[in-house]
């Protein structure tokens, strides 16, 4: 009672929506400010574009990390197993959340394709990671990162992920594959505003590629996980 708060959340009209408490001032600061601004000396829009400075400089890059396909639309099966390109990557995601410790990650799920880079954009990420998995005939095999072809960071970004990704698995390297608007998965890299970069580190359907991503997923984990605090320095 009696001392300042400083509140963060979405504001519409005169209605707050998910507002957490950040710090709350103690007593004796509380009580400064109070009189500064009741004297006129200080006022509460010179605090407000304080902390917004503060913020700037403070702030940590954000991740949006999503997670391939949907429940009801899971992507590619593997038919030995039976898991799904969704259930792996949702599992995954959760996984590299815990383990990055220097950026901000959102996970996003798709409501509709199309409506899924209007959703990420409403994000503001800095960078965007998709993970998915490879399909093909069963026997194909290996590591590939997307990106769209005239985008200088997301290259880059492949580059880094690439890198990680073929240092864990050792699966053939299939390199970076630069992406129209038109090519598969190109709608998203084409109209996200952040970098984005889709993530192909194995084929699903292959059992060994399977198998190999499985008997380690803490450690696949934590090859994405190392990604996202490189990323950080080019984005």
């Amino acid at each position: 009672v009696g001392k300042i708060a400083i509140v963060e959340g979405n504001l519409s009209g005169d209605v707050l929506y998910s507002a957490q408490i950040i710090e709350i001032a103690p007593s004796i600061t509380s009580a400064l400010i109070k009189s500064l601004i009741e004297k006129g000396i200080l006022s509460l829009k010179e605090i407000q574009n304080q902390l917004a400075n503060i913020e700037s400089k403070e702030k940590r890059k954000l991740c949006a990390l999503v997670i391939g396909h949907k429940k009801t639309s899971p992507g590619a099966i593997n038919k030995k197993t039976g898991i799904t390109e969704f259930e792996f990557n949702d599992d995954l995601a959760i996984r590299i959340e815990k383990k990055v410790k220097n950026v901000d990650i959102q996970r996003v799920y798709r409501r509709t394709y199309k409506e899924l880079p209007h959703d990420i954009n409403e994000l503001d990420p800095d960078f965007i990671i998709s993970l998915h998995c490879n399909a093909f005939n069963e026997k194909a095999s290996g590591t590939e990162v997307l990106y769209y072809h005239r985008s200088e960071k997301g290259k880059k970004m492949a580059e880094i992920l690439l890198k990680h990704l073929v240092e864990h698995l050792k699966l053939p390297n299939r390199g970076i594959k630069p992406k129209t608007a038109e090519d598969r998965g190109g709608y998203l890299l084409r109209y996200t505003k952040a970098p984005c970069i889709i993530a192909e580190p194995f084929f699903i359907d292959n059992d060994d590629d399977l198998a190999r991503a499985q008997e380690d997923i803490d450690g696949l984990a934590e090859a994405y996980a190392k990604t996202i605090e490189e990323i950080v320095e080019v984005v």
